[in-house]
């Protein structure tokens, strides 16, 4: 099977499994508190090994303080840190963008020596780089963009596009959750527009229809979790039927969707269009960003910031998922628990050419290499799924 780096967005899912809250408006409701349900009929995917031909391996970039987004010197340059999204990049981007621009303009007001600077820098050609490049662009300034690699062979054009806040707990300071506020109104707004729009601004964003189900005898409850609620959606109890003859009850609800490889794509190209300058050019330490011409520098290579800037705050955690051939009629995604594995969970979701299957955290391998017996464990939840009732 071939191999492709991706950044899952599946963390909202795990946020059922792992007991987060993601604000204090969240709720949980469970199937038997409404009476009327509605009955569904769909279609059921075809998991047999013939249609699966290919599987994915990748770290989330999770932060234990959250995303970094401040300005700091490196001798006479102003570095802007813009990373540290664990998984959320997509959800988080353009409200990312928004925020290192406001750094930005805020350092030159206050250091007349970038007053009237208008070429930046930006390491990292991802998501939140490419989101910062366009809102920069947009501004009239010359933006050089410096990589590794650039679209279409980047871990963020393969994301599976569940839209996804980043996690929120306890712990988290106070800042930080008025940062992911702040944020991640700005992204919903942006793309709520393209996924509501007849001529939208990006290709790819969209609604898709998720039903959410309880394992069979699974001491745990069928929830869905409101994290923070900028997506109003109505929750509803059904009663799924699938045309292999399986009956499950669930939940059922509109959540937002980003087709990672079509969005990447077409951002990709607009920023091109824009007249951004790319290099490929790999960065050892801090010292080779220092050399760089640009005296305004915007970093958004997360993981790469434990190398160049000696960031040890991130917490790797691998995930796996594996892509099935599509079936006309599947264009909905479905969530289940799985009984006495906390780190696992079962999704499939589609994409435009593609099914995936996916849910597992990994916590603390870093090691970019596909575990065959992870695969199996994924596959075999989803077949459980969609062949037995709940």
């Amino acid at each position: 099977m071939k191999k492709k780096l991706f950044l899952s967005l599946c963390f909202s899912i795990a946020l059922f499994q792992k007991g987060y809250s993601a604000s204090s408006s969240q709720a949980s409701v469970d199937i038997s508190e409404q009476n009327a349900i509605e009955k569904v009929y769909l279609k059921t995917p075809d998991l047999s090994d013939q249609n699966i031909f290919g599987y994915t391996v990748g770290i989330r970039p999770m932060r234990k303080s959250g995303i970094r987004l401040e300005a700091e010197y490196l001798k006479n340059k102003v570095i802007i840190h813009n990373y540290g999204y664990g998984g959320s990049g997509l959800t988080l981007s353009w409200g990312g963008a928004q925020e290192a621009v406001n750094i930005l303009n805020a350092e030159k007001a206050k250091n007349p020596k970038l007053a009237s600077c208008k070429t930046v820098a930006i390491l990292g050609a991802g998501v939140i780089g490419l989101t910062t490049a366009y809102e920069l662009l947009s501004q009239g300034y010359e933006v050089h963009l410096y990589a590794d690699s650039f679209s279409p062979n980047l871990t963020s054009n393969v994301a599976a596009g569940i839209w996804s806040p980043p996690w929120i707990s306890d712990d988290t300071a106070e800042a930080q959750k008025k940062l992911v506020e702040r944020i991640l109104d700005i992204s919903t707004k942006r793309f709520m527009a393209s996924a509501t729009s007849e001529n939208p601004e990006f290709s790819g964003i969209k609604f898709v229809t998720f039903y959410k189900f309880k394992a069979k005898n699974s001491d745990e409850k069928n929830t869905l979790s409101h994290t923070f609620a900028h997506v109003p959606a109505k929750e509803e109890a059904v009663e799924v039927h699938f045309d292999n003859g399986v009956t499950k009850l669930g939940k059922r609800k509109q959540e937002m969707g980003l087709d990672g490889k079509i969005f990447m794509d077409d951002l990709y190209g607009k920023v091109m269009s824009k007249g951004a300058m790319i290099a490929e050019k790999h960065f050892d330490n801090a010292n080779d960003v220092a050399a760089l011409p640009e005296s305004i520098i915007i970093n958004c290579t997360s993981l790469g910031s434990r190398e160049l800037f000696k960031d040890q705050d991130f917490t790797p955690i691998r995930g796996q998922m594996v892509y099935v051939k599509p079936k006309e009629g599947i264009d909905y995604a479905m969530f289940q628990n799985v009984p006495g594995a906390p780190n696992y969970w079962m999704t499939i979701y589609p994409w435009q050419d593609r099914l995936i299957i996916g849910g597992v955290l990994e916590w603390g391998i870093d090691e970019c290499v596909i575990d065959q017996n992870v695969i199996d464990d994924l596959i075999k939840h989803a077949r459980e799924c969609i062949s037995r009732e709940s």
